[in-house]
């Protein structure tokens, strides 16, 4: 199960980079530095990533564990599933 992150890194980015970087995207924010979200599938891949960000010269500023895509303010922050959800509790 892939994790979705969030990287800051120091700067504006050129598109070559941006490219480099695939398949972290940039996010729009506008801000004085460059951010990038993208799905991580394990543990190893994010140090990879944290590799190649290092390895072009940039500097993480920031990492971001973000929560699951459909979480809401009733669901599990690991999973993601509701609160109640196979319980058996009448709505």
């Amino acid at each position: 199960m892939s994790t979705e992150y969030r990287f800051r890194v120091t700067g504006r980015l050129t598109p070559v980079v941006l490219q480099v970087l695939d398949p972290l995207a940039e996010a729009d924010e506008a801000a004085p530095d460059t951010v990038l979200v993208g799905r991580v599938a394990d543990r190893a891949a994010l140090h990879g990533f944290i590799a190649r960000i290092e390895a072009l010269g940039l500097e993480l500023v920031e990492l971001q564990l973000l929560p699951p895509s459909g979480f809401g303010s009733g669901s599990c922050p690991r999973c993601g599933r509701e609160r109640d959800a196979g319980r058996g509790e009448a709505p």
